[in-house]
């Protein structure tokens, strides 16, 4: 009998992982933390409790149902990856299916409540990750979804906070600078698995154009990104309290993540990780310089 229990055990917690890892939680995450920020600048504050809440959960339904999709899609192209539980068959494809459905109808009917510009943004976002993960993520084009989805999402944040209110014109700039800093971070995010994902016949952006050219355009479109904040500064009111520390920050994530590369080819996702984290710090005080 003692046995048979600690058989059980290892598996049931198995099953858990295999569940989280199915949620891509960094990445997903992160994301959830990015549009935290961005809603904390929209309301000049802390929103009420139950509307930060909300709308957390509302972005928090979104990426898990973009990252269910993900590995359902993915499931043949990944097969033999203990990392993802669909292509490993510790999860069954309808299962995702399943959970990525259930999580995307979820996020939309939680964006209901806050009027139908704000649920044509949410749908806006899954929208842009359906398609990438469906089929776009295997083109010349992977990087398009991105570029129009995730630039919505400081306005996203503004009309959550302020359903049915005056939006502030000068918040549309996000979305050619953030469409460039996500060409950045999609090229960045796909390098760590590049050669695995080329092998196995993925042909999306960064596979058509090789590891030396994806990185060379990932820092490039960082650093235009980083330059078009510094030359919207003399055509847009600057809180420089905000937009200073931010461009610091950045500018020394990024720096330091090219310097990691540099001097150790093999520690691709660490540069990842501090590109990515250089470019929220980037986007949120350039967002509440413009916005507070």
């Amino acid at each position: 009998m003692g046995e048979k229990v600690g058989a059980v055990k290892p598996a049931a917690g198995s099953k858990i992982v295999d569940a989280w890892r199915l949620l891509h939680p960094l990445p997903s995450l992160m994301t959830v933390v990015a549009s935290g920020a961005f809603i904390l600048l929209a309301a000049h504050g802390m929103p009420p409790i139950g509307t930060l809440l909300h709308l957390l959960t509302i972005e928090a339904c979104r990426q898990f149902s973009i990252s269910a999709f993900n590995d359902y899609f993915d499931r043949d192209v990944d097969r033999g990856r203990a990392d993802k539980p669909v292509a490993a068959g510790a999860i069954g494809p309808a299962v995702a299916a399943l959970v990525g459905t259930l999580f995307g109808a979820v996020c939309l009917l939680l964006s209901l409540p806050f009027g139908i510009w704000f649920v044509l943004l949410t749908a806006i976002g899954l929208g842009g990750g359906l398609l990438y993960d469906a089929g776009l993520k295997y083109t010349a084009l992977s990087w398009l979804p991105f570029s129009v989805a995730f630039p919505t999402l400081p306005l996203w944040a503004w009309v959550g906070v302020h359903p049915g209110g005056d939006f502030p014109a000068q918040l549309f700039w996000a979305v050619p600078v953030a469409g460039v800093m996500v060409l950045g971070i999609h090229l960045a995010d796909t390098i760590p698995d590049l050669a695995s994902d080329t092998e196995a016949g993925v042909l999306g952006l960064a596979h058509r154009l090789g590891m030396n050219r994806s990185l060379a355009l990932c820092w490039a479109a960082f650093g235009t990104c980083m330059l078009m904040t510094v030359l919207l500064a003399f055509f847009l009111p600057y809180r420089l309290e905000w937009y200073i520390p931010g461009l610091i920050a950045g500018a020394i994530l990024m720096s330091a993540a090219i310097v990691l590369y540099l001097a150790n080819h093999s520690r691709l996702k660490q540069m990842s990780l501090l590109l990515e984290i250089g470019a929220l710090a980037l986007a949120v005080g350039w967002v509440g310089a413009i916005v507070l």
